[in-house]
């Protein structure tokens, strides 16, 4: 193993609080595409609305947490850490599905015409056997903004992880240049059979393309050399100085990346894109890790708090905001119902996490503990 085998910590709180943040991101992007909200895109606030960049940070996050514990002491094996994955990301999205399924049932009015295109088009009141087919088992064709607008990233994660041990495998084992040079050439190549096959590579991921796994797994990549050779870059950054350029590189990248796409060919300013994004979201999340300001700034109980709820938020807030559209179509009420559904979406992802999400992380924990007793030597 490398010079960065060995961690200085297996667990990293200010991660989790940084997920937090990217998921309200989400939250006010989603709320900035309903027409009322439109006029946001022109103001200075339009930085705060990261959706796609958000989700590289959760990539790039992800890769580094699962590498940390695939190459810890007491690493999980496969089963354990399929079995972990399942109910961290599985359980409790396809308890929401049937949860929102329900509500759709109850609530759908029809066309809400204050609401614009994306709410209209997620929730249409219509669902067939092969939709929900897909929904539940990820395979399939997919109509990945319908139902629960965000599932697209989950099926990337979950389709990720039945192979992401391997990279971790080998990644361990190179040079970290070589890896991440590696890690943009199936980028790249995955791009290219994208724009062969004369898709829209602005749309792919919702449609979740296969091809985009290649590439998203690219970006998980990014986080596992980033943990793989944790000690290397932590020494490197203990320059005060060293992080305040690199933070203000890394958050530049973050939010002006996303200009790429206008300016840059079909399939190349996409690719560009989440590169850019993924190099900022890498600094910010090394960042956070090297200064002791930034840290102790992210581990505020409420920040923390609201990391803990991220995944639950993410899951569930697209759900609520629809209901409550849904619930109060009336033009006139448009804005009260935009304010209930902000008021809302915390409260829902709280309840959700601790009903919900916790639980079944907690069933993970005692199934792999128990698949752990199982396999050890009897004396």
């Amino acid at each position: 193993m490398n010079d960065g085998a060995r961690p200085r910590s297996s667990y990293f709180k200010q991660l989790d609080a940084l997920r937090g943040i990217a998921a309200l991101t989400i939250v006010f992007n989603h709320l900035s595409i309903l027409t009322p909200l439109h006029w946001v895109w022109n103001t200075p606030l339009r930085f705060l609305l990261t959706g796609h960049d958000a989700v590289i940070l959760f990539f790039i996050i992800s890769g580094f947490v699962l590498t940390l514990q695939l190459t810890s002491r007491r690493g999980p094996t496969f089963g354990q850490y399929l079995i972990k994955r399942i109910c961290r990301i599985y359980l409790p999205y396809i308890v929401v599905l049937v949860f929102t399924y329900g509500v759709i049932s109850v609530v759908f009015h029809g066309p809400v015409p204050w609401a614009g295109g994306w709410a209209n088009s997620a929730w249409d009141g219509s669902f067939s056997k092969d939709d929900v087919l897909s929904h539940v088992t990820f395979i399939g064709k997919y109509h990945a903004d319908h139902v629960i607008p965000v599932i697209w990233t989950l099926i990337y994660e979950m389709r990720i992880s039945l192979f992401f041990p391997l990279v971790v495998y080998v990644a361990a084992r190179a040079q970290p240049r070589g890896s991440l040079a590696t890690a943009m050439l199936i980028s790249a190549g995955a791009y290219v059979l994208l724009v062969a096959r004369s898709a829209e590579p602005s749309n792919a991921n919702l449609r979740v393309a296969w091809t985009l796994t290649a590439h998203y797994a690219s970006i998980f990549i990014v986080g596992a050399v980033l943990a793989i050779h944790r000690a290397r870059w932590q020494a490197w950054l203990s320059s005060r100085a060293r992080k305040t350029a690199v933070l203000v590189v890394s958050l530049a990248l973050y939010f002006m990346s996303r200009a790429l796409p206008g300016i840059a060919p079909d399939g190349v300013g996409d690719f560009l894109f989440d590169w850019g994004c993924a190099a900022g979201a890498a600094g910010i999340m090394c960042t956070s890790i090297a200064s002791s300001r930034i840290t102790s700034l992210l581990e505020l109980r409420p920040v923390m708090y609201l990391g803990s709820l991220s995944y639950s938020l993410y899951l569930t807030h697209t759900v609520v905001l629809l209901s409550i559209i849904h619930l109060m179509p009336s033009a006139d009420t448009a804005w009260v119902a935009l304010g209930l559904a902000a008021a809302l979406v915390i409260p829902v992802a709280a309840v959700t996490y601790h009903l919900i999400e916790r639980p079944s992380m907690i069933l993970g924990k005692a199934l792999t503990r128990r698949s752990a007793q199982g396999a050890a030597p009897t004396s």
